[in-house]
């Protein structure tokens, strides 16, 4: 017996339907990077600020020490992150030299491990923010505006002496490593050198 036309149309459309979703999935599935710990560039399994928070903070006050981090999976490519909380008591007028100086010591560590930075901005908004390439890998340092903390006394148990702060330290590092390699990083290496060829 004929089917109606309307029916093997019907038919003929769902198997179509079919076909498509299965060449997506296998598309999704061939084009998706899964991370791996060894897809982390050097930087990010080495940093941290502790040395640099030690020159800032007083001592009689230990703190709180938080990290975090998390990895995802993508189509061509694969992300991780790393965040580190800290709170520290310290000066309240040493707070810039404490931005400037977790910069310095971000920017010196992403260099000895043969990272290249793009761009390096700070401002009271933001706080400072890198931006580099690393073989496959770009990704983003971040450490955001000190916050003071209300009641301060209520954590470090005794009154603050004049001048004192507590602030909570926030860094957060995020990266994307591309299977393909990093797809914008040679036309940001080429926009670096013509930067530098501008006549000043």
């Amino acid at each position: 017996m004929k089917l109606p036309r309307s029916i093997q149309i019907a038919g003929v459309a769902a198997g179509t339907a079919l076909l498509c979703a299965i060449f997506v999935g296998v598309v999704y599935n061939v084009r998706t990077v899964y991370a791996t710990p060894e897809m982390q560039t050097q930087f990010l399994r080495s940093y941290s600020p502790d040395h640099v928070l030690d020159r800032f903070r007083n001592s009689t006050y230990s703190g709180g020490r938080g990290s975090g981090g998390g990895a995802g999976a993508d189509l061509g490519f694969a992300t991780h992150q790393k965040s580190i909380d800290q709170d520290i008591l310290m000066n309240s007028v040493d707070r810039p030299a404490l931005m400037a100086a977790l910069d310095q010591d971000i920017t010196a560590l992403l260099t000895a491990t043969g990272a290249h930075i793009v761009s390096d901005s700070s401002n009271d908004t933001v706080g400072v923010r890198l931006h580099y390439f690393a073989g496959n890998s770009e990704g983003t340092v971040t450490v955001k505006p000190f916050e003071a903390i209300p009641g301060a006394e209520r954590y470090v148990r005794h009154p603050l002496g004049p001048g004192e702060i507590l602030v909570w330290v926030r860094i957060v590092i995020d990266e994307k490593w591309y299977k393909a390699g990093v797809p914008s990083e040679n036309s940001a290496a080429r926009f670096v050198k013509r930067a530098h060829q501008i006549p000043s």
